[in-house]
């Protein structure tokens, strides 16, 4: 999976895009692929999948997905 970036890292780099982020939620996971390609990160169509589903189940909004990204990358 060389160039696959784990999924927190991929909601790290798309969680200063708000509109990028709302691009993905709404894209089908091929066109969520092409979209995150385009902001030169390598996703796959499961990471797509992660994200739809964090932000669908609605107990996460996109607020809440930053937060929860920049605790995870506070080392």
């Amino acid at each position: 999976m060389a160039g696959i970036m784990d999924f927190t890292e991929i909601i790290k780099k798309v969680n200063g895009n708000p509109e990028l982020m709302a691009q993905i939620a709404k894209a089908d996971p091929k066109e969520g692929v092409a979209l995150l390609r385009k902001a030169n990160i390598d996703a796959s169509e499961d990471d797509i999948k992660k994200i739809q589903a964090t932000v669908a189940d609605g107990k996460l909004d996109l607020g809440d997905i930053k937060d929860l990204a920049g605790s995870l990358f506070k080392k």
